[in-house]
């Protein structure tokens, strides 16, 4: 294996990723909305939400499982390291296969129009791309720069065709935008495996185990119980705001809540590249993990507090332009901003939890606070409108802070045993 890139080149790579992926489709929104085309945007915001689920879905965790295995892996334990990436292939592709099945059924029995049952077809071949990533080996050997980069391949092509299709019909929109998550999807593992190999890690031949095979089911099983959650009740926050508020008010949150995920996505950035290090912390005996969690990702709160700050101003600049379309989205912006420094709170205790290898507690807990959230973005509805969903945001996320806290906290005894883990 080649040296690894540093701290900074990492950061820098992850956000040069950005701004070409996911830049690109905020972008590209942008546009939408100053030419007044809130139905695309609305319908391609919802289904590509959807389609990253399902991506998500499919990795089942392997981007953090694989991530600590590669970081506590020696020299020697190549073929271990193999074996687990097989055995998690494995389990990925049956998710994916199965999530295909239920996308077909859904897009012949139950798809409302021409743009959702052709977007949710022809994206569908992307899972089983998605099912051969290797971004968790890529992470774990200090190369999470080049994961990240290669993960801004979806939206960046999803972007460039959602501008090609701005006046086509339907249709002929959902197709188009559906193959562009498919195509960019294989592109991004494509780029993954030739940085492995140009790296210098290549792995054995494909075997497995059913012990293999039980190990990656149990921690990707915790993992989507980890990951799912937050993803659902991200979607379910879109479908009551669809069924409540209609295409435009939508529109407007959903532009303001990807300003504050893409803030959250460089918060992430800055975890992803610390992860291998909070892992040799936080193994052997720790008599305070909570105070090591928070220690080791000063530079992921730091970041958090910037961007809350960033995008509470960009909201008040925003409101100063009254005749501006974009001053509709200005109390959004600057109400969402709050939530960027409470789920990063959450966030730090998570990934504290996640490198003890703590996936099954992980999960409880964070299903926990995000039924909280489903609840309370409902019962908060009729009284705040569209601002019920950020109220449910903070009040969710700082009930997960003290859950995680607290079992990060009592998990001191059991850091040794878990942080050896291969």
């Amino acid at each position: 294996m080649k040296p690894r890139l540093s701290q900074a080149a990492n950061i820098g790579l992850l956000f040069g990723g950005y701004g070409f992926g996911q830049g690109a489709v905020f972008l590209t929104q942008t546009w939408l909305i100053a030419a007044g085309e809130y139905r695309l945007l609305a319908s391609f915001g919802t289904h590509f939400l959807f389609a990253v689920l399902g991506s998500l879905a499919v990795d089942a965790g392997s981007n953090t499982t694989l991530a600590r295995h590669a970081a506590s892996a020696s020299g020697s334990a190549a073929k271990e390291l193999s074996q687990a990436f097989w055995n998690a292939s494995v389990f990925r592709m049956l998710l994916a296969m199965a999530l295909i099945v239920a996308a077909s059924i859904y897009a012949f029995a139950f798809a409302p129009d021409g743009f959702s049952r052709n977007y949710v077809l022809f994206a569908a071949p992307g899972l089983l791309f998605v099912a051969c990533n290797a971004a968790g080996l890529l992470d774990g050997f200090k190369f999470s720069g080049i994961s990240g980069t290669s993960a801004a391949f979806p939206y960046a092509v999803s972007a460039l065709v959602l501008i090609a299709t701005r006046h086509a019909s339907p249709d002929t929109a959902g197709a188009a935008l559906g193959a562009a998550f498919a195509g960019g999807s294989l592109l991004m593992v494509v780029v993954q495996w030739i940085a492995l190999v140009k790296l210098g890690w290549r792995p054995h031949a494909p075997t497995t185990t059913m012990r293999g095979l039980r190990r990656a089911a149990r921690e990707g099983g915790a993992m989507l119980w980890v990951l799912l959650p937050p993803q659902i009740y991200g979607r379910a926050q879109v479908v009551l705001s669809a069924t409540y508020f209609g295409a435009e008010t939508t529109a407007l949150f959903l532009y303001a809540k990807q300003v504050a995920t893409g803030a959250l996505q460089i918060v992430a950035f800055v975890q992803r590249v610390e992860f291998p290090t909070l892992v040799a912390c936080l193994s052997g005996h720790n008599e305070n993990p909570v105070g090591t969690a928070l220690r080791v990702q000063k530079l992921v709160a730091a970041t958090g507090i910037s961007f809350t700050a960033a995008v509470s101003a960009a909201g008040l600049i925003a409101a100063q332009f009254p005749g501006s379309k974009f001053s509709a989205v200005a109390p959004l912006l600057s109400a969402f901003a709050p939530t960027i420094l409470t789920v990063t709170a959450v966030v730090m205790m998570m990934q504290g939890l996640a490198a003890t290898g703590a996936y099954e507690g992980l999960a409880v807990d964070i299903t926990v606070f995000h039924l909280v959230g489903v609840v309370a973005s409902y019962v908060f509805l009729s009284r705040l409108g569209v601002y019920a969903f950020i109220a449910a945001d903070i009040l969710s996320t700082l009930l997960g802070v003290v859950l995680l806290a607290l079992r990060l906290g009592r998990s001191k005894q059991q850091v040794a045993a878990m942080g050896q883990q291969p």
